[in-house]
């Protein structure tokens, strides 16, 4: 069930939703968790095609519906996301989508919204959403995406089925990848250091250039993680300076996984690694400081990367991190 939906792994959760459309069960509010890139947005399109196309076996991918959904023209499925200074999503954002609900679908059965990133929503924007999701139209259908059902109100939480997406196995990025013509050798690297994140693996394939620009944020990792509190300090100025506030979690997760797998080589994980070309650095590296140190750094990371994602001064997060992380000459301890 659900073999043709247009999405890469997560059967489990393709199944589900393929179940509950067969089976009448529909709900009327879905949040879809996971990391960015893991296929959030791409399982929200399938689910919005599947519940308005036209034939026996929904998706076909091949109804007017389907194609319109397909290519962003389908007049009874609207997406949203955040916007404007600060990236958040707006309240009169959700007020339009409401008006827009509360009207009888214009081609399809159901009218659906996708709002993606929803912890970057206001709480004003939050609290009006709430009204829709405790009593929406029989005819709509919404799609919340986020990193973590924790970084959303538990009152909308609760009235969504949450489906928390996995990263996929390697196996499968490396066999979609190689399905869309990447040689045998790119396809294997760039699954390995995709984390099973999909998305960006087809996104960094299809890039040229991407994996270049990837060797220089692994050169500016280890440029920080040698240098002192000093250093540290004007690389978090310069990092404040040079990229946008909402990119930073994302260069925090591609952190997050050279920390992983730093403590991955210190626990003897090295055929688990995602960063394989770079595999004898961060075994020496973890030789220096020890799975003690690794585990903190990468504690550090990712509850700085969650302090983002709830709106913490950017600078103040980017210090408290680089300082807690070890230095490469450092054994056994942190700064």
């Amino acid at each position: 069930m659900g073999e043709h939906w247009p999405v890469i792994g997560h059967e489990w959760a393709v199944a589900r939703l393929s179940k509950n459309l067969a089976n009448g069960r529909l709900r009327h509010a879905y949040l879809f968790t996971g990391p960015e890139s893991i296929g959030k947005t791409t399982l929200a399109l399938a689910l919005a095609q599947a519940v308005n196309c036209t034939s026996r076996e929904p998706p076909c991918g091949a109804c007017r519906s389907c194609r319109l959904i397909g290519r962003g023209g389908h007049p009874d499925v609207r997406r949203i996301a955040a916007r404007g200074k600060g990236g958040r999503i707006r309240i009169e954002q959700v007020r339009g989508l409401q008006r827009e609900l509360a009207l009888k679908p214009y081609e399809g059965r159901y009218r659906v919204a996708i709002i993606e990133e929803f912890h970057k929503a206001t709480g004003n924007a939050a609290d009006a959403l709430l009204k829709t999701l405790e009593e929406p139209p029989s005819h709509a259908v919404l799609i919340l995406t986020a990193p973590s059902a924790e970084l959303l109100l538990p009152t909308i939480v609760s009235r969504c089925q949450v489906l928390s997406l996995r990263p996929l196995p390697v196996g499968t990025v490396r066999d979609a990848l190689r399905a869309r013509g990447v040689d045998e050798e790119m396809a294997d690297l760039v699954a390995r250091l995709s984390g099973g994140r999909i998305g960006w693996a087809l996104r960094i394939a299809s890039q040229e250039g991407a994996l270049e620009r990837r060797s220089e944020l692994v050169a500016e990792w280890f440029e920080i993680v040698g240098a002192g509190p000093i250093g540290r300090f004007a690389k978090a100025e310069a990092l404040i300076r040079s990229v946008p506030k909402d990119e930073l979690s994302g260069l925090l997760d591609f952190w997050e996984s050279i920390w992983r797998d730093v403590l991955l080589a210190a626990t003897g994980g090295l055929d688990r690694m995602a960063n394989v070309d770079v595999g004898d650095k961060v075994a020496a590296l973890a030789e220096k400081i020890g799975m003690d140190g690794a585990y903190r750094a990468l504690d550090a990371t990712r509850r700085a990367r969650a302090q983002l994602d709830l709106n913490a001064n950017p600078r103040l997060t980017l210090e408290v991190m680089l300082l807690s992380w070890p230095r490469a000459g450092d054994h056994h301890q942190v700064l």
